[in-house]
């Protein structure tokens, strides 16, 4: 009885406080969360055992956000109710606020969740949620100030798949040796890679995080590369090597300005033009088909994905075109500039490095970027470099070689708009941003199309001023 009382009491002073931040304008992802914790500890497994484990969790360094709400629109389309942290708020604290917002009780029969979890809180969250499906991404290092290591964060991951419910799908990222490595004896695992492809690492001296075999120590063999560690590996020594996937992509593709490629006999299509979308579609595709979503739907859905939310997002400005995208780490930061590098329009970069908590202290990370492949590019014309660490991103574009087109300048909204007045027509502006500045320039470019559209539209009433 003491604990139901907890349960409906930190529910409500939650929401209240909630609506406390939403007057004062915040959107309160995580204290309500923090809140409702105190009040009741393990508020998770009411939720948990209230909603029939119907829940998916998904974890790794990079396209967790992706994956979920790619996930999240195809369960949408097929009909379910869906509570979703879109936002990113991966943390405890943002997990519980999500249920908070979400959760519709008695009303609640046939909602399910899907979450993205951080790597160091998938462990506390895995048994109260009883979920029915894990999906690890990758792992590549990130935050070291917080992890160290990567091998810290692929042990802290593979020490809650031990402790998942015994009829948890696990569904791994066979390409990844350092996800394979963790794959526990006894659970069910579903294999999602990429078969064949017509990209390939261009420089297999970029940063690899799992060069070595994680049973043995040995040097890892690879017959194909496509980004960081992931591709075709084997350990000579121990045996050690990729699945064979249950669900692979064939013929990976370019196509227009994203990327095609076959699964199932179905054709996926996504609006970028990065490989790594590709695992991210991937695992969303599989979690779906495990959950249940009908084959007709998912193949409608497959052949126009957006990926959306500030990763490789497209927007139009007043007529100006803006690619807006997170960087946290070197191998994340890599692969958008082997799209920059790819673009034949004219482009101009605005680079956000910034070392707030959320975005990872240490920003020492910027000197494993493999920035040096731009000089290849003719078409790139200028580069700002913003954020709280400007003028570290400014010292390691001018050892790059680009100090004469770089300009460091304080203020990130201030740069972007700076950026957007000098854009010439038919140019096209990356800005590459880490967490904490992503959303506020997108919300602040949102706006700013809105007000611009609509100060044309009321110059063309007639008799307007």
């Amino acid at each position: 009885m003491l604990n139901r009382l907890r349960f409906f009491l930190a529910i409500n002073v939650s929401k209240f406080v909630k609506q406390i931040l939403r007057l004062t304008g915040r959107k309160g992802t995580t204290l309500p969360g923090a809140i409702a914790l105190r009040i009741c500890p393990d508020i998770l497994s009411h939720f948990g055992s209230k909603l029939n484990g119907n829940v998916v969790l998904i974890t790794g360094t990079n396209g967790k956000t992706t994956t979920s709400n790619l996930l999240t629109h195809f369960l949408r389309k097929d009909g379910r109710a869906i509570i979703s942290n879109s936002l990113g708020a991966n943390l405890i604290q943002g997990i519980v606020t999500t249920f908070l917002d979400g959760y519709k009780g008695k009303a609640a029969d046939g909602q399910a969740v899907v979450l993205e979890v951080d790597e160091a809180t998938i462990g506390k969250v895995i048994q109260p949620l009883h979920p029915n499906a894990v999906v690890v991404t990758n792992f590549f290092r990130d935050q070291m100030d917080r992890y160290g290591e990567v091998d810290t964060v692929v042990e802290l991951v593979g020490n809650a798949l031990k402790k998942a419910p015994d009829h948890t799908m696990l569904i791994l990222n066979a390409d990844d040796p350092l996800v394979s490595s963790i794959a526990p004896e006894g659970k069910r695992v579903i294999w999602y890679g990429i078969n064949s492809s017509d990209f390939s690492a261009e420089d297999h001296n970029e940063v690899k995080d799992g060069k070595f075999c994680r049973t043995c120590s040995s040097p890892l063999h690879y017959t194909q590369y496509h980004y960081g560690q992931l591709g075709f590996y084997r350990c000579l020594t121990c045996g050690f090597q990729r699945a064979n996937p249950d669900y692979a992509a064939e013929r990976v593709r370019l196509h227009e300005e994203g990327i095609l490629f076959e699964l199932k006999g179905d054709v996926g299509r996504i609006n970028s033009p990065a490989l790594y979308n590709v695992y991210n579609a991937l695992a969303a595709i599989t979690a779906a088909n495990l959950m249940g979503v009908k084959r007709e739907v998912l193949r409608e859905e497959m052949s126009s994905m957006a990926t959306g939310l500030g990763r490789m997002e497209r927007m139009n400005i007043a007529g100006k075109h803006v690619m807006l995208t997170l960087v946290k780490n070197p191998t994340g930061f890599n692969q958008v500039l082997s799209v920059v590098q790819q673009e034949t329009r004219p482009a101009h970069l605005v680079v956000v490095l910034n070392d707030h908590y959320a975005d990872g202290t240490d920003v020492s990370w910027i000197w494993d970027t493999n920035i040096e492949k731009l000089r290849k590019m003719s078409r790139l014309q200028r580069i700002w470099a913003t954020g709280t660490r400007a003028f570290d991103m400014g010292v390691r574009l001018k050892y790059a070689g680009f100090g004469d087109i770089t300009e460091v300048m304080e203020g990130d909204i201030r740069t972007v708009d700076h950026a957007l007045a000098e854009l010439p027509e038919g140019h096209l502006l990356y800005i590459l941003s880490t967490y904490t500045s992503l959303y506020a320039i997108r919300d602040h470019l949102l706006a700013k199309g809105r007000i611009e559209v609509e100060a044309k539209n009321r110059a063309s009433v007639p008799g307007s001023a």
